[in-house]
């Protein structure tokens, strides 16, 4: 009994050594780290990046920075440019690649990581909540696979964060009055330029919150920040006014249609659905926090709370329904649009389960923790072995070795741990899953097909007059994101009606019946194979059990092909 309250000292003294501030900084080296695997090749690649990676490369190409342009060199403004310039940014330090297009959303996931951890300190001056809500961020699924798809998902949810920070400091603090302007109305103009009217939403939410609540009336004037909000205005709104002057028709059909007449629908049948895709997103990620907060309670007789947010917790609760009501009227249903309001969500559920958390509900939780351990390490151990057939040895040693040393260190760090480093060992074990699974899943899922048409077709150094791709633009995107800005190409969707014009000397194309036809008109056809990318089960079980996994990829890899004129 004294050897464990001298342990548990030990360790208590251990923790206190480590600030909570400084781990959460900790956690967000370790998203990029964890998920820098996955962000820097395409094993992982939701198909609208397409519009954002392509745009960037053609951006670069033509110098023109202000109209974004789709492959075939129409005006596309369906949404507004930051997206792009943030491609561009990380393009133009590791050049036109996946790491390139994607590199500034692993940054904007930390700085999410961390405005989080501040925003929970800001409102409860509670560390140990801080780092909770954080790790709760963390975890979340949703929230992680924004951060490796270059949309506009995350670059949205961090300035609305940022704004949505300003504008709380603005109407329940009292100090840093002007820091607090800056955000609401910087971290709103950056959101606006991101994604288009949803952060207006939000403004006008601010407004009507402080004038319809009696307690908050004499705070709303501290909104009115004339000398912030008119240059906000006039910084913010220059793209939008420069586009109505030079593509007034695309402004008119795709971004008002974008962000209005196609998407709003008022309707029974499309509420429902909206609402349950919304509902679905806020609290399918967090069902294990949910689970806990319901069992703590019951076990200890508490009900949750929110009192050390104080007045602030409806002002942040109303905004979170008001985004799951307001995407609820829009046709196109996904779990994806409650994104901008994810971090609110973990704050306002880290507060709730710390309000109800005793000893008897941290051992419960650490015991859970320990078995998503063990299950986690079986389930490494069998990707590991699968990767024996794809990797050479001394990959899998090490990774292994990174596994095993991980494990024991997170299940000594757990022993006595409370709920936020509990919370915080569920994230790193999630990231630490991600970081050794993506060689193996790298091994059997890639060279996606664009990395291998582009090595085909890069030696050439044809000008961009003289290649085409015909196919699908997704996989246009992939070839386009291993191509140097040196070799373009031209593409369409399908063959073209009038044959090929006579300067093109080289086709790319994915698909069979292209290559087929550029055959029979005298093209010299090569035939091209890349990774696994849609893996049947009975001939990959019947791959392990021969030991034969490189030899099924290569004859179930996904096919693309290559004709040069003769």
């Amino acid at each position: 009994m004294l050897q464990q309250k001298i342990a548990t000292a030990d360790s208590g003294l251990i923790y206190s050594l480590i600030s909570r501030a400084k781990l959460a900084v900790f956690l967000a080296l370790s998203l990029v780290v964890g998920l820098l695997p996955l962000a820097s090749s395409l094993v992982v690649h939701f198909p609208d990046e397409r519009y954002y990676s392509n745009g960037a490369v053609i951006m670069i190409q033509s110098g023109d920075y202000l109209t974004p342009r789709t492959a075939e060199g129409d005006v596309r403004l369906k949404k507004p440019p930051f997206t792009y310039w943030m491609s561009i940014a990380g393009m133009e330090i590791f050049g036109i690649s996946a790491i390139g297009s994607r590199f500034f959303w692993l940054i904007a996931a930390a700085a999410t990581l961390l405005a989080t951890f501040q925003f929970t300190q800001i409102l409860t001056r509670n560390d140990q909540m801080a780092l909770l809500a954080a790790a709760m961020l963390t975890c979340n699924f949703v929230f992680l696979r924004a951060c490796i798809n270059a949309i506009p998902d995350l670059p949205l949810t961090l300035f609305m964060l940022l704004g949505f920070i300003g504008f709380t400091g603005l109407l329940f603090r009292e100090d840093r009055q002007q820091l607090y302007g800056l955000l609401s109305y910087g971290g709103t103009g950056f959101a606006v330029l991101t994604k288009g009217l949803l952060p207006l939403g939000m403004v006008a939410y601010v407004v009507a919150f402080s004038l319809s609540v009696p307690s908050m009336r004499q705070h709303a004037k501290r909104l009115w920040l004339p000398a912030i909000i008119w240059p906000s205005i006039v910084l913010f709104g220059a793209w939008f006014v420069y586009q109505s002057f030079t593509a007034a028709s695309e402004m008119a059909s795709d971004f008002v249609g974008d962000q209005l007449s196609e998407k709003v629908s008022i309707g029974i049948g499309t509420f429902i659905n909206g609402i349950s895709n919304n509902l679905a997103g806020l609290f399918l990620p967090v069902v294990l926090w949910l689970t806990m907060l319901v069992i703590a309670s019951k076990m200890n007789g508490k009900r949750p709370n929110w009192r050390p947010i104080g007045a602030a917790a409806p002002f942040l609760a109303g905004w979170v329904a008001s985004v799951v009501i307001i995407f609820s009227l829009s046709n196109y249903a996904s779990h994806r649009y409650v994104m901008p309001v994810i971090p609110l969500v973990s704050i306002l559920l880290a507060c709730a389960l710390q309000s109800v958390m005793d000893q008897k509900s941290e051992n419960l939780l650490r015991m859970i923790l320990r078995v998503s351990m063990i299950l986690t390490a079986g389930a490494l151990a069998a990707l590991l072995m699968i990767g024996l057939l794809l990797l050479a040895p001394t990959t899998i040693i090490g990774l292994a070795t990174a596994a095993f040393l991980g494990l024991v260190t997170l299940w000594l760090v757990s022993r006595n741990a409370g709920i936020d480093r509990l919370a915080l060992c569920f994230a790193l074990l999630l990231l630490g899953s991600g970081f050794i699974g993506a060689p193996v899943l790298s091994g059997l899922l890639l060279p996606d097909i664009g990395e291998v048409l582009a090595a085909k077709a890069k030696p050439l150094h044809l000008p961009e007059n003289e290649v085409l791709f015909i196919g699908s633009h997704l996989d246009a995107a992939k070839v386009r994101l291993h191509t140097d800005r040196d070799t373009p190409f031209k593409q369409m969707r399908r063959f073209p009606e009038a044959g090929i014009a006579p300067e093109i000397r080289m086709v790319m194309t994915n698909e069979k019946s292209v290559a087929d036809t550029l055959g029979a008109r005298g093209f010299s056809v090569e035939e091209v194979v890349a990774g696994w990318r849609r893996v049947q089960w009975q001939p990959f079980i019947a791959a392990l059990k021969s030991g034969q996994l490189i030899e099924a990829r290569e004859q179930n890899g996904q096919h693309g092909w290559i004709a040069l004129r003769k």
